[in-house]
């Protein structure tokens, strides 16, 4: 805080920049220490500015000293709290409140390999607003996050809700009425992350407005531990011994219940070689599905 002009800026302000991750870079502290409890009832940023200030006010008054002595300055830096770290999704819903959009990184983020397996592919939520009359009697399937709900009562008296589904592209409102109220109904809140499969159909019967209508709706949390097989695909080419030792590696310390698959290509010949595992069976951590994400060489689905 020294370096920080603090005539300038204030508490407000570096709350704010803290909490939409303009921190980050510091090594050793995460966004939710910041705010946790210095140990005097303040804040740590709280802390840091009178820090700060008080290391501004020595240097000032050394410079403006009568004889220009400029002794040694001690102040003891605050000390970090130690606080438990937000949640991802707290932290990023923290920062698109600030900025109005999820900048570090996308609660979705989390559920690629979900989202690249189950969901309908090249099409999302933004074609349900804009082309939904090109999709009628489709199946699909859409992955995304509850942004918004409702619940209440119709004028006749029948119980509704509603949930806001929300992915990369756009957000799509759906209600439930009637047996879909009482099977949908738990999944209308705020937060979840769901992957739901349904169909373009008339919004009323006998009516030409169309809309998605859901008729199975999952957790993405949970799809991982329900999936049968993981298949990983190589080529030829990029099946090195080093990449099959890591990969080994990795996989022996996520064991599971799900079946493991490989499927290894040819291109020169377009042959294509289907194995499975009988020894080993796999669990889909989150390690490793991020360990996965990163390997530009493999290609990999759920089942």
């Amino acid at each position: 805080m020294e370096r920080v002009n603090l005539q300038t800026i204030n508490k407000k302000n570096l709350e704010a920049l803290a909490m939409a991750g303009a921190f980050d870079s510091f090594e050793n502290i995460h966004r939710s220490q910041y705010f946790g409890d210095s140990g005097d009832g303040s804040s740590f940023i709280e802390a840091l500015i009178k820090y700060g200030n008080r290391i501004q006010g020595e240097k000032q008054s050394s410079m403006a000293s009568l004889f220009g002595d400029i002794q040694t300055i001690e102040v003891k830096l605050p000390t970090i709290p130690n606080v438990p770290e937000w949640p991802k999704i707290v932290a990023l819903e923290k920062e698109k409140n600030l900025i109005g959009i999820y900048l570090s990184s996308h609660p979705l983020d989390d559920y690629a390999l979900e989202i690249k397996s189950f969901c309908t592919k090249d099409i999302n939520l933004s074609h349900l607003n804009s082309e939904i009359e090109t999709l009628k009697n489709r199946e699909l399937s859409f992955a995304g996050i509850v942004t918004e709900t409702q619940e209440g009562f119709t004028k006749n008296g029948k119980p509704f809700s509603s949930l806001t589904l929300t992915d990369y592209s756009d957000s799509y409102k759906m209600m439930f009425f009637g047996n879909d109220y009482v099977n949908f109904g738990n999944f209308c809140k705020k937060g979840l992350f769901l992957l739901i499969r349904g169909k373009i159909a008339a919004k009323w019967q006998g009516g030409d407005q169309l809309e998605f209508k859901a008729g199975k709706i999952e957790l993405l949390q949970e799809l991982a531990e329900k999936t049968e097989s993981l298949r990983i695909t190589f080529t030829v080419e990029t099946m090195t011994q080093a990449l099959i030792e890591k990969l080994d590696q990795k996989l022996s310390q996520s064991p599971g219940k799900t079946l493991l698959k490989f499927s290894v290509f040819d291109p020169e010949t377009n042959i294509r070689l289907h194995l499975f595992s009988r020894t080993r069976r796999i669990g889909l951590t989150g390690e490793l599905k991020a360990y996965l994400q990163k390997i530009p060489d493999i290609v990999f689905t759920l089942n």
